[in-house]
Parts: C-alpha cells; structure tokens; sequence
C-alpha cells in the first residue's frame, strides 16, 4: 500500500550549501561549457547556411547596416515562428564581431545553450536537493547538455531560438513554483511566457504548462486566490493569443501527421527518446513519472521541487504532441535540433523515478520492484546516451565536410562569378537554390561583412 507520510527529506536534516558545494557548482559549469566550446571550434565554420543567408543577411543585417531596418522586423514571422530573441543576438553577434559570421554566432550561442542547465542544477544545489541517488538526476542533466545530442543547434547559430525558449521556460516555471505570491514574480512570468511565444511556435505551450503549474499549486495548497486565478487567465490569454496570431505556412501541411494512427506512433517514438531502438515499446521510459506524478498530486506530497519539475515534464510532454503532429509524418527519427525541447522533461523525468525510490511503497518486494524499475531507467538511458555519442561525432565531421566544400564553392565564386561553381549537388553550396544564392552572393554589401575565411577561402 502507498505510505501517507511526505517523501521529501526534512530540510533540517540537509546540510547548508558549503565552499566545497559552491566549488562543486563551478566545476559542474565548466563541464558543462567545455565539451559545446570543443564541438564549436572543431565542428562549426564561418559560412551561414540556408535560412541564414535571408532570415540574417537580407531581412535584418542588410536594413540594419544601411539604416532601414524597421523595428516590426525584429518580431515578424519566420515560417511558423517569432524568432525575436533570435534577431537580437544575430545584431548582438554583428556589432561585437563586425562579420557575419556563422562561427561567431555559434561561439555566443554557447553561454545561451549551457544557461538551461546550470540553472537546473543551480535550483537543485540552493534548493538542497542534492543528496543520495538524487545525483543520478545530476547526470541526467549534464549528459544532455554536454552529448552532442542536438548537434544542429550547436553548429548552426540561427537555432538559438531552442535555448532562449528552454530558459525562458525554466524561468518562469522556477518563478512560479518558489515566489507563487510575489506580485513582481507574477509580472516576470507574464514577460517571459510573451517572449516564448515570439522566440518559436510552440513557445505559446510555456504559458499553458506555467498556468497548470499554478492550478496544481492552487490544489495542493487548496488555495486559489483572486491573483493567482486572474494570472492563470492571462497566461491562457497569452496562450490563445500566441496561436490565434500563428502564420499559417500552406506548405508545411505534408509534414503534419495525416491521422490518429500516424499521430500516436510518433508521438511514442518520441517519448522514447534518446533510447535508440525504434520500436513503440521505447515510450515505457515515460511510465514511471506518468504513474509517479498523479499519485504525489492526489495525496498532495508534492515538494516545492516536485512541482518544478511536474512543470518541467508536462511542458516537454506538450512539446512533444506539438511535434508530433506538426512534423509527424514518416518521422522515424527525430531530427537533433527538435530534441533540445526534450531535455527538460528527460530530467523530470528522472527526478520522479528517483522520487518513486524514496520510500514510496511500505511492502518490502514492491519497493524491490520500483529500484529494479529505476535501475533499468537510468542504466538504458546512459546506454543510449553512450551509443549515440560516437555516432553524432561522426555525424558533426561529415557535416563539417560538407561545410568545407560549401565554402570552397562559395569562395570560387566570389573569386570568379562563374555560377557553374554555384550548380552544386544539395547541400554543396549552403542555400536550396542556386539562382538565389548567386544573387544575394552578388550583393556588393555583402562583402565587406563576410568573414576573411570566407573571402579568402580558407575556412
């Protein structure tokens, strides 16, 4: 039978933050940091690549370097997203380098990548939540965010919009869950979920789950104050607003699932990332917290950290229906960049198998039963993570040669504005369309801005 006394260690009982912890921290930051800076120098190269060349050089750069660039730009649409955040550190990375330059955005896009998950831990660590097999959460984190699990966002600096929602998201849930009564808490929260639905598309799912967050704390507490209800209508407000202002792109409608059927089989292929077997039983890694969760909810056990990472979970768990259906045709394997949404719900995902192990079951072979359940968890998912490790190294160097012969096609052209330079295999010059290419590429402006690799072919 389930116990009815509170799962989480006493705060009494755990010891203060100590210089050894914050010594601790550091180190978990520059372990962190080190192995994005390492793929970035190694992998990554000057030369934009396809949506770049119009999204940055011909609908912000160019305006911005010739005075013309309106302010709606900044928010305008690109396909179905609001790449705000985006925009800014695309102008942020030009003035401080004077070259657009994919490679410099990259570099700056490590500080915005590696944010997410020091914050997490950082919460764990003052919080006090760091104790026992809690660590194991620990690894969980810092395997997705130093694995080059989603190599595309590392390499390519147009996909900062990933890590600007992922924080933006963590934020507003951590404001939520810790300072839920604090009137400036509640504004911050309101500017973030606004900045997730103008960072991408699905941005508009962080004010649905934040608002959950407060109906769940609401429940547990029994407490739903006038404040606490009039900010949950304005985050579906901002919600329904986020879609309802949606671009419609006609041409996507191939990549959505075409029925229920197609829509349920990629939304378990998904679920079971990063297992790497393909088949629908991989989506059982979710079982543990979607058992766990209802049963802390109904008995109100939740901890303050048990609701962060509730948020967490469910916001990765809409995330996923939203891809699934979105990009769920014949989507066997899920694209690299798509799987940064994930990792937040991977970590809440294991804090509630750990949670399961603590104490949760009074009869001896149930408790058996649930750390044999949560030893199988973690040892498939770090498994996972060891397998797919050389295979996206090898991945990031087969891409990075193709970068190469991108830049030497771009350099020869540059050089002798032969086009048959540019009348390339795909993805033997960075841009779908050769005509294309060749006329941004003749734009004399564009020279004085483009990296000397680049210009000098030397990348």
């Amino acid at each position: 039978m389930i116990e009815a006394t509170p799962l989480s260690k006493p705060v009494s009982k755990i010891a203060k933050p100590s210089i050894n912890g914050q010594l601790l921290f550091a180190l978990l930051c520059i372990v962190i940091i080190l192995p994005r800076w390492y793929y970035v120098e190694n992998f990554a190269v000057a030369l934009p690549f396809y949506d770049q060349w119009d999204a940055e050089w011909v609908n912000l750069l160019k305006p911005w370097t010739e005075g013309k660039l309106a302010i709606s730009v900044l928010w305008s649409n690109h396909n179905e997203h609001r790449i705000f955040p985006t925009r800014l550190l695309t102008l942020l990375s030009f003035e401080l380098t004077g070259t657009w330059s994919n490679l410099a955005e990259t570099r700056i896009n490590i500080l915005p990548g590696a944010s997410t998950p020091i914050l997490l831990i950082w919460l764990l660590y003052k919080r006090r939540e760091l104790y026992g097999f809690r660590w194991l959460v620990v690894a969980v984190i810092i395997a997705g965010a130093t694995f080059p699990l989603s190599w595309e966002n590392l390499l390519i600096g147009f996909q900062s919009q990933f890590y600007f929602l992922n924080l933006f998201t963590l934020s507003a849930l951590a404001l939520v869950v810790f300072r839920p009564r604090d009137t400036w808490a509640m504004i911050s929260v309101a500017v973030l979920c606004v900045l997730s639905v103008v960072t991408m598309a699905s941005g508009l799912i962080t004010p649905v789950a934040v608002a959950m967050v407060y109906a769940a704390d609401g429940y547990i507490k029994r407490d739903f104050s006038l404040k606490k209800v009039i900010m949950m209508v304005m985050l579906v407000v901002i919600a329904a607003t986020g879609y309802m202002t949606m671009p419609y792109i006609a041409g996507h409608n191939f990549l959505h699932a075409q029925n229920m059927t197609e829509m349920v089989k990629t939304t378990i292929r998904i679920m079971g990332w990063p297992l790497i077997d393909k088949k629908l039983y991989i989506g059982v890694l979710w079982l543990p917290a979607l058992i766990t969760i209802p049963v802390l909810l109904f008995t109100r056990r939740f901890t303050r950290f048990d609701l962060l990472m509730f948020g967490c979970f469910i916001w990765t768990g809409a995330q996923v229906l939203a891809l699934a259906y979105g990009r769920g045709h014949e989507l066997f394997d899920i694209s690299s960049r798509y799987t940064e949404v994930l990792h937040l719900g991977l970590a809440g995902n294991a804090w509630f198998v750990i949670r399961a192990t603590e104490g949760f079951f009074t009869e001896k072979k149930a408790g058996i039963f649930v750390r044999i359940i949560g030893l199988i968890f973690f040892a498939a998912l770090f498994i996972s993570h060891a397998k797919r490790f050389p295979r996206d190294i090898v991945t990031m160097k087969e891409d990075h040669a193709i970068r190469i012969i991108q830049t030497k096609n771009v350099f020869l052209y540059l050089k002798t504005h032969d086009k048959q330079h540019l009348v390339k295999p795909r993805l033997h010059i960075p841009y779908p369309k050769a005509e294309r290419l060749q006329t941004i590429l003749d734009d004399p402006e564009l020279l004085k801005v483009l990296p000397q690799s680049v210009l000098n072919g030397t990348e």
